[in-house]
């Protein structure tokens, strides 16, 4: 995040030996591990941790609905007995019926059965939005299809002020958020999220972009 560029076999081993040496925990936020469209990912950097030196963390909002808030921690045991009594001085009594609910979807497969769905989803979903953007910005917008996630990550011609084009846009009502414009000296990008658009809504925004940078340069 939020390049959507994956860190390689040989950085993992080499930041794993480093928090060794060191003494650093590693927190590995695998959130889009699930959602690889062309190859198998990359086993997390946890399952090689013989030092115990890695949290690894995830939830399975995306994995089944954002209704379910639920999420996961995997960690020393230490650590864990730790967080265990921060979430019983914060939660106490948490949301037992959504608990069981995810449980029971666990245990059953489903929620294997909708990962498989969404899986398909979010890749006609990427490549929707990467056609679109091939054809209505390829002159000012340069991105490679990532192998997984539900965001493109787009650089643009170094002219183009995004701050700019953010209010252009706005006044057609597609909102940029400043979080996923990046832009500095040697940078001038956007991180595309597309995993909650449908094609229609991809369409309308990708046209009212390409609209507001036609008035702006």
């Amino acid at each position: 995040y939020p390049t959507t560029v994956t860190l390689s076999p040989q950085r993992r081993t080499a930041v794993l030996h480093l928090s060794s040496q060191y003494g650093f925990a590693v927190i590995e936020d695998d959130y889009d591990y699930e959602f690889h469209y062309n190859e198998a990912p990359l086993m997390p950097m946890a399952t090689v941790d013989y030092d115990g030196m890695v949290i690894y963390t995830g939830s399975f909002g995306k994995s089944l609905a954002p209704g379910f808030r639920s999420g996961f921690i995997v960690a020393p045991e230490n650590l864990i007995l730790e967080l265990q009594k921060l979430l019983n001085m914060m939660d106490h009594q948490g949301d037992f019926v959504m608990e069981q609910v995810l449980s029971d979807l666990i245990e059953e497969g489903e929620i294997h059965r909708s990962l498989k769905k969404s899986i398909k989803l979010y890749k006609e979903r990427r490549n929707y939005m990467s056609y679109l953007f091939a054809r209505d910005l390829h002159e000012y917008v340069d991105f490679e299809i990532p192998n997984g996630g539900l965001a493109l990550w787009t650089n643009w011609s170094k002219n183009i002020n995004l701050i700019q084009l953010r209010k252009e846009c706005a006044r057609a009502n597609l909102f940029l958020p400043k979080t996923i414009l990046y832009q500095a000296k040697d940078m001038t990008a956007i991180r595309v999220g597309f995993g909650n658009l449908n094609e229609v809504e991809m369409e309308k925004s990708v046209t009212i972009l390409a609209e507001s940078l036609a008035r702006i340069i």
